[in-house]
């Protein structure tokens, strides 16, 4: 079965919206991070993602490894690199998959700057359109070895999520939790009704 008609994949595609080489890219990442940490079920590691990038590529983490900020499993460090640190708190052990170099020619990345501006006639966007589809076939096909590395990490990974009490602010009257709260007057504030000093 090819990776398009994986459950999971289609799962990914639906979730993002559509399909383009940042989501390929992410989901054969996410893939290849499951498989080093020796998981058919990311549910079983209690998997937790450290991600270099806030793009496509950040998607497939949440579906293929259940990594969301809502369950506190997912934790940003943009670094502006296609790169994840995946870690199992189960094992103890991390990976951080990144994507190799790939340079698209001058060309064509005249045409996607052409496309993005809104400047293209509807023969170049034809064009665009079938340059990306063969851009996702090939990362989806070619090998890990040609697309990606994995390397093991040494890796402090976030504790689990702590849950707070959240009072209300004296001020606004919206709940706030304790670890964002402040003192004004002597009373609960939360940050942004709470009085900065001017020196």
């Amino acid at each position: 079965m090819g990776i398009e008609q994986q459950p999971d994949w289609q799962k990914v595609v639906e979730f993002h919206g559509h399909v383009c080489p940042g989501l390929a890219i992410g989901y054969r990442l996410a893939k290849a991070a499951l498989m080093a940490l020796g998981y058919e079920n990311p549910e079983d590691g209690d998997l937790v993602t450290i991600a270099e990038s806030d793009r496509c590529t950040i998607d497939p983490f949440q579906i293929v490894l259940g990594c969301t900020m809502g369950k506190g499993k997912l934790h940003m460090n943009v670094t502006g690199k296609q790169a994840f640190t995946v870690g199992c708190r189960k094992k103890g052990l991390a990976v951080r998959v990144v994507q190799l170099p790939h340079e698209y020619s001058a060309e064509s990345d005249a045409l996607t700057k052409k496309v993005m501006s809104g400047k293209a006639s509807d023969v170049e966007y034809r064009m665009f359109k079938k340059e990306r589809e063969n851009r996702i076939q090939e990362i989806l096909t070619m090998p890990d070895a040609a697309l990606l590395k994995v390397e093991t990490v040494a890796s402090v990974l976030p504790e689990k999520e702590t849950i707070y009490n959240s009072p209300c602010c004296a001020y606004c009257g919206e709940q706030v939790m304790e670890p964002w709260t402040r003192l004004r007057d002597g009373k609960i504030s939360c940050i942004q009704c709470a009085v900065t000093a001017n020196r």
